[in-house]
């Protein structure tokens, strides 16, 4: 039986995010994130989606932009785009998971499953020998995973700079722009008070928030401003 996200979730699924604020948020290119999500022609051939076949659109959700988060950690490892499009597809085959990349069970078990698959593709290269000589998960792909909390298995809440700075992108909150938990803040307005000469202890004051919470925020701010 196939994984899906329920239809009442419609905070998970609804357009949210243009390509190029997705691109910004998840560390990449607008071109790369078209060229994973729909493919791309070339006068000599056609590169496949990574994702599958999906319908165009210039809007983005939160699921798709957690599934690119992770594409972007293995591209740093780096996978061959082939060898993603390859192991997307046997993922979401093996797990029967919607969004195989956007799930809990790639946190889990996704180094069993990918391993399996890389058995069938020798000259994938998916995974890495950690200090102990067992087959895991590129690390940057870890790292990416851990910064998620998930509920009814799939991505949640990302946090991008890591749960130790105060910033996050849930798109129940604050139109899903990275924003301070404490108090649902949009970056984008605190950083652009701050850069207009607003200082961190009136901001502080202003928003009821410590002021370390502010300095830590700002400290990372300017990457995540969309």
């Amino acid at each position: 039986m196939a994984i899906l996200i329920k239809p009442t979730e419609t905070w998970r699924i609804s357009p949210t995010y243009s390509i190029s604020q997705a691109a910004k948020i998840a560390g990449t290119h607008p071109i790369n994130i078209r060229r994973w999500l729909y493919g791309v022609e070339y006068s000599c051939g056609k590169m496949k989606p990574v994702f599958g076949k999906r319908e165009e659109a210039a809007v983005l959700s939160f699921i798709e932009l957690a599934e690119i988060i992770v594409v972007v950690r293995f591209r740093q490892k780096p996978v061959k785009l082939e060898e993603l499009r390859r192991a997307y597809s046997y993922a979401k085959d093996q797990l029967g998971i919607e969004y195989p990349f956007a799930h809990v069970k790639l946190k889990t078990e996704g180094r069993n499953v990918l391993a399996v698959y890389q058995e069938d593709h020798p000259d994938a290269s998916l995974l890495a020998l950690n200090k102990s000589g067992q087959f895991t998960l590129p690390q940057q792909v870890i790292n990416a995973l851990e910064l998620f909390d998930y509920e009814e298995g799939f991505a949640a809440r990302w946090y991008p700079a890591g749960k130790n700075v105060p910033i996050i992108v849930d798109p129940r909150y604050s139109a899903g722009r990275p924003s301070i938990p404490e108090r649902r803040l949009p970056i984008s307005l605190l950083y652009k008070r701050w850069k207009a000469g607003e200082n961190i202890s009136y901001l502080a004051s202003d928003y009821a928030l410590p002021k370390d919470v502010v300095e830590e925020a700002l400290r990372h701010a300017e990457h995540y401003v969309i």
